[in-house]
């Protein structure tokens, strides 16, 4: 289990806040890779193709409205709820986010494009949202992610984590990995460029057996949840000041993962679940659509 905290950087007034707008760059400078993974591109193609992936991943909504918003720098609290909500109920956001979170904390590559992979299913059916592979091309990262306004209801844990158990015990069975494999295979095929292509072609061709199939793929499980939590514990850090809130909370999240997750081969399947608190999902949502307003209008 481990737990991503966004940082923080000290506002014009001084006062210390999150870094939303270093985030939406890295957020930005993922967009390419995450939907064309291999693709070679020229280097005088590569502009275009930023806005192609840009436009490709989010329609955007009421376009002149959001132009209104954004031009004039419109905080997110002025905006109308309905408009913004539309956006932050966009799984694509936390996709990119799992994507950027995989490349730099588990040292992984994507192992086909992402656009790919969601044109070659039909409406009613839905593949893993990361498709990543180990440098050491040992292990299959099949991901999901969850992107919550808050981690309780009511008082009681409930949302993206219960979410998060329903589609690893929906996800990993012989007939939706069979499923999910020849769409990967496929995909595969068409990226000469990539250094494991081969390898994964012949992996994934063979017939699933889940007896095989647990010693090399790994689940990681996403969940982006509002709370305060990680921005004190930020402020404790910059302060120099031992703080364990972060720690019990985390604690918290997990025993409630353990409690809930009955999937059946628990004991055989390595899962990891990624905690990412954040002060404001609106905040973020907001940065991360301007980034990718301005690459749809480059």
């Amino acid at each position: 289990m481990n737990t991503v905290l966004l940082n923080t950087d000290v506002s014009s007034d001084g006062l210390l806040q999150y870094a939303y707008d270093n985030f939406a760059s890295v957020f930005s400078e993922n967009i390419l890779e995450y939907a064309f993974a291999y693709a070679e591109i020229p280097r005088d193609q590569i502009t275009k193709k930023q806005r192609e992936a840009a436009q490709s991943l989010l329609k955007l909504h009421e376009i002149d409205r959001l132009r209104y918003y954004l031009e004039r720098d419109i905080p997110e609290e002025e905006w109308d709820p309905d408009f913004l909500r539309w956006y932050e109920k966009k799984g694509v956001l936390g996709e990119i986010i799992l994507h950027m979170i995989l490349k730099e904390f588990k040292n992984t590559i994507p192992l086909i494009s992402k656009m790919y992979f969601k044109d070659s299913f039909s409406q009613e059916a839905k593949g893993f949202d990361a498709v990543h592979v180990s440098q050491d091309g040992q292990t299959l990262w099949l991901g999901e992610t969850k992107f919550y306004k808050a981690w309780k209801t009511n008082g009681v844990i409930k949302g993206g984590i219960d979410e998060l158990v329903g589609d690893l015990k929906k996800h990993i069975t012989k007939d939706y990995l069979t499923e999910q494999y020849v769409i990967i295979k496929r995909g595969l095929e068409a990226q000469l460029e990539h250094p494991q292509r081969a390898v994964w072609i012949e992996k994934l061709s063979k017939p699933v057996l889940l007896k095989d199939v647990f010693q090399y793929i790994c689940i990681p499980l996403l969940c982006i949840y509002e709370d305060n939590i990680a921005l004190d514990y930020l402020k404790a850090v910059d302060d120099a000041i031992k703080d364990a809130d972060i720690v019990t909370h985390t604690t918290t999240l997990r025993d409630y993962y353990n409690s809930i997750n009955t999937f059946p081969y628990r004991e055989r399947v390595q899962t990891v679940l990624i905690l990412m608190p954040i002060e404001a999902k609106k905040k973020l949502v907001k940065c991360m659509i301007e980034k990718i307003w301005h690459m749809q209008s480059i």
